[in-house]
């Protein structure tokens, strides 16, 4: 293995999608990388498949470690977050509807007042 390994690039979106830190999924990547080297030789698409695998296992069992650490609370505050995030989406959607439609009126006002 190289001393400076590189990661895959969906390792961010992985590590929170699962709710775990960035620097646990690169540690979760390494312990794949050693587990794949094990059973393919380095820098094969079989060692990239193996690894790429065992890293996904590795993830959703801590992912689920971590829940269960958490009482239970974990998953509720998650889906809040969600929650809260498309909340937010919606009403910027509906402002900007809301801000558009007011340009509609007023520009259909000012052609009725000239004509």
């Amino acid at each position: 293995m190289n001393a400076n390994p590189k990661t895959p690039k969906l390792l961010p979106w992985l590590a929170k999608k699962a709710g775990i830190t960035e620097h646990r999924a690169i540690t979760l990547w390494r312990d794949a990388e050693r587990w794949a080297q094990r059973r393919a030789v380095f820098g094969s698409s079989a060692y990239f498949k193996l690894a790429v695998d065992r890293l996904l296992e590795l993830v959703a069992a801590e992912s689920l470690r971590e829940d269960a650490a958490s009482f239970g609370w974990r998953p509720w505050a998650r889906a809040q977050a969600r929650l809260w995030a498309v909340s937010m989406q919606v009403a910027q959607q509906g402002s900007a509807l809301a801000s558009r439609g007011w340009r509609l009126i007023g520009s259909v006002a000012r052609q009725h007042q000239a004509g």
